[in-house]
């Protein structure tokens, strides 16, 4: 009968690649069955968050530009909802760049090597900054926006109306139940004076109103 056999190192050898073999097993099952849409799809809601506070920004240095408190409009969440969306095709083309690093950057995290903690502050430091990036944006391009709106190149639709037995001519900027905010009001067929006034009319004021889109 053989001396018995001791364990030693070789042993404790094939011990330690056992394991790191069934951990390297294990990570390798793990990236297998990574679900990248799962991750984008629970980025969503705060996507959405990003989107309102751009929609917010833009409309509140866009309508004070032309001395209109956003708060009396009383815009709805929906609206400024699609406000943001939109901002990004008219002259705030970094937002796509910031939405796309939302999407991506923390998928990306989630399947790194790095220690979880590490994980976690790299995301809460993404989520931080793009508050106030998404937010100067927005408001830039809302004033940049407004200054078109208010001068020669003005996108508003052209509104002709009747007040006080004068036929007058202005750029429609918002209506808010019955109460029309122009622009730029003068005498139809007038000189522009290039001023910048706003200029607000009740419904029951005015008569034989037309919106005739762009000059």
């Amino acid at each position: 009968m053989g001396a018995r056999r001791k364990p030693g190192l070789p042993f404790l050898r094939r011990f330690v690649l056992e394991v790191a073999s069934v951990a390297d097993s294990e990570s390798r099952n793990e990236t297998k069955s990574y679900n990248f849409l799962s991750d984008v799809s629970m980025l969503l809601p705060l996507c959405v968050v990003y989107i309102f506070l751009s929609g917010w920004a833009f409309d509140d240095y866009y309508f004070r530009f032309f001395g209109l408190d956003p708060k009396f409009l009383d815009l709805g969440f929906h609206d400024t909802l699609v406000r943001g969306f939109t901002v990004i095709f008219i002259g705030a083309r970094w937002l796509g760049v910031l939405y796309v690093a939302l999407l991506l950057v923390p998928p990306f995290l989630n399947i790194s090597r790095w220690r979880p903690l590490i994980k976690i502050l790299l995301m809460a430091a993404l989520f931080i900054a793009l508050l106030p990036a998404v937010y100067l944006i927005s408001r830039s391009a809302g004033e940049q926006k407004a200054r078109v709106d208010a001068g020669s190149m003005s996108t508003l639709p052209a509104v002709t109306f009747t007040f006080q037995k004068r036929s007058l001519i202005g750029k429609l900027l918002y209506m808010k139940g019955d109460i029309y905010f122009i622009h730029r009001v003068r005498s139809l067929g007038g000189e522009d004076g290039g001023n910048i006034e706003l200029s607000a009319y009740k419904a029951s004021e005015i008569e034989e109103v037309k919106i005739v889109s762009h000059e």
